[in-house]
């Protein structure tokens, strides 16, 4: 009896060793917004082992903005990918920070009809949205207001949808042009509309695929950060330099054809950041957009919504291991 009772007791503690050794992954959930190639660099890093090379499981959930700042001030998930919520979200009170981005602008490309060949066209025109609060819209706005164009007085603004309905109707003529993204740009391109600016290589400052996280978590689990981080930058140093490897990527995380995720790939290419930073300029333009969104006029301090300290640590230490994707 007592012999029995010693082994489960050993068989206890080896188990509980075992379940405790170093090598032993850490799960990690991260709330994305969708499948969608504005997550690169996490589906890079899955795909490539750069997460388990840190030690990391990451799991990648799909939530809403609004349902990811939740989950991440609630402390179910340790980071989040949409940087704009959590911006909206420090301006009610939140304790948000964005410490990595992968693309600095936007993935959306203004389709016009075929007759209109450029932004100045669309005065008097019909303009078509997704909605009034959409980041998209937001964008939209600052973007024709840089052409001098300005909404319900040089162009009036119809609400037509999603991507899907909002290509109907332009292929139909009930707007005269919408902002479209992956893919539909290619659909529009396809149907003989004029693309009139892409978004991913304009004056306009969005960051996406970003890595957020509540700022009590930089100070709490700094090694899990950095190991995080970590990955993320690998990926995103792979996307920019193995063009093949990144398409690879994307065709397996997103059930797509090769072609087309090689299109999207091209696309989206000008728009990555080089590091996962932003200048402080940049900072300071996306701040802007949501703060004019948000219908504030005093500007808070960059550093209530920006972090990038781990990030750029993490570009030196690769820098000085030599480090190649």
């Amino acid at each position: 009896m007592k012999f029995k009772s010693l082994f489960h007791l050993s068989l206890a503690i080896v188990t509980l060793l075992l379940s405790s050794t170093p090598g032993t992954a850490k799960p990690i959930r991260v709330a994305i917004p969708g499948y969608n190639i504005t997550q690169i660099a996490f589906f890079i890093a899955r795909e490539r082992g750069f997460f388990k090379e840190e030690g990391l499981d990451v799991e990648l959930v799909q939530m809403t903005g609004t349902v990811a700042n939740l989950a991440l001030m609630t402390g179910e998930v340790p980071f989040t990918s949409v940087p704009t919520a959590a911006m909206t979200a420090n301006l009610r009170g939140a304790n948000l920070r964005v410490l990595f981005t992968t693309f600095e602008r936007p993935l959306f490309w203004l389709y016009g009809r075929p007759q209109i060949r450029e932004v100045r066209d669309l005065k008097n025109k019909k303009v078509g949205v997704g909605g009034l609060n959409q980041a998209s819209y937001t964008l939209l706005r600052e973007l024709l207001s840089n052409y001098g164009l300005e909404p319900n007085k040089d162009y009036t603004l119809i609400q037509a949808g999603d991507s899907a309905p909002r290509f109907m109707a332009l292929t139909s003529g009930f707007i005269d042009a919408t902002l479209m993204p992956l893919p539909w740009n290619f659909s529009a391109q396809e149907a003989g509309m004029h693309e009139l600016v892409a978004l991913s290589k304009a004056d306009v400052t969005a960051p996406t695929g970003s890595i957020v996280l509540r700022d009590d978590l930089l100070r709490s689990e700094p090694q899990m950060v950095e190991q995080f981080t970590r990955a993320t930058l690998k990926a995103l140093r792979y996307a920019i330099e193995r063009r093949a490897g990144a398409i690879g990527a994307l065709t397996q995380s997103l059930k797509i054809k090769e072609d087309l995720a090689a299109k999207g790939y091209d696309a989206a290419r000008p728009a990555l950041t080089a590091d996962g930073t932003m200048t402080e300029a940049s900072q300071r333009k996306a701040l802007e957009a949501v703060l004019k969104s948000a219908g504030i006029k005093d500007t808070p301090p960059l550093d209530r919504f920006f972090n990038f300290a781990v990030a750029k640590k993490v570009a030196a230490d690769l820098q000085t291991t030599g480090w190649k994707p």
